[in-house]
């Protein structure tokens, strides 16, 4: 791989820096496919950030990893002080400064990540009725998170979000009723409950959506690097399947 990566790179003329990359993840977790908040876990950061680990050594990428809040990842992103952005669905928005692996102009679904569901959560006793297209008996809004595709998805089905910066202080409104129920990704959700059982709050099916998850690049980095950001996109939909079943049970306690 790397003997045939120099050659296109001297086909391409790809940069000096071709070699290097500055990844931004979501600095809250999101089980099984990245653990840790403020730090990544070093034996298990997660099954996806151990895709893009295996995925950047077999294409000879050297990648760091830098953990931001949401907004400020994409603000990053856009700027280009982030090369690239790791576990984001596809919004126009983003696509407008950030390069998505593409397929007849279209996100190239069998080059994800992962695949997340949406979900509701709403306090015990509720009076909440969700059908997957309507949501009935809401008195107050929706909690969810400042930049996160959600907001569009809740927006385009009617119901009225309130966005703030964390997923803690989303549960601590849900609990204590300033928001009806809260939408974020299921497996984050799932995981704070099992880690703060005494919370009286449960999940809603079916889920509010769900979505492919990819590694997209800045414009400038897939401009300059066009070579390394195609094997990386090949490398994750190569690897992900075998990877995610070969390590997925270490995750699962």
């Amino acid at each position: 791989m790397r003997a045939l990566l120099s050659l296109m790179c001297l086909a391409s003329a790809c940069s000096l820096a071709a070699g290097s990359l500055l990844l931004g993840l979501g600095d809250q977790a999101t089980p099984p496919y990245k653990l840790g908040d403020a730090t990544l876990p070093a034996t298990r950061p997660g099954v996806a950030v151990e895709l893009l680990q295996r995925a950047a050594a077999n294409c000879d990428v050297s990648m760091r990893i830098k953990l931001l809040p949401g907004t400020r990842m994409l603000k990053e992103l856009e700027s280009g002080d982030l090369d690239a952005a790791g576990m984001l669905s596809y919004t126009a928005e983003r696509a407008a400064y950030a390069a998505y692996p593409l397929q007849n102009g279209k996100p190239n679904e069998a080059q994800r990540l992962a695949t997340l569901s949406y979900v509701l959560y709403a306090r015990q006793g509720h009076r909440l009725l969700w059908d997957g297209n309507t949501l009935q008996g809401l008195t107050r809004k929706v909690g969810t998170n400042l930049g996160w595709s959600i907001n569009l998805d809740l927006e385009r089905l009617g119901i009225p979000a309130e966005p703030v910066s964390s997923v803690e202080q989303n549960f601590m409104k849900l609990q204590a009723g300033r928001i009806d129920a809260y939408a974020t990704h299921e497996p984050l959700g799932d995981s704070y409950l099992s880690r703060h059982d005494g919370l009286n709050l449960v999940k809603l099916q079916p889920p509010l959506v769900a979505k492919p998850y990819y590694l997209i690049f800045s414009r400038s980095y897939a401009a300059r690097n066009p070579v390394l950001a195609s094997c990386l996109w090949r490398q994750v939909g190569t690897l992900r399947d075998k990877l995610y079943q070969q390590r997925m049970h270490d995750y699962l306690d």
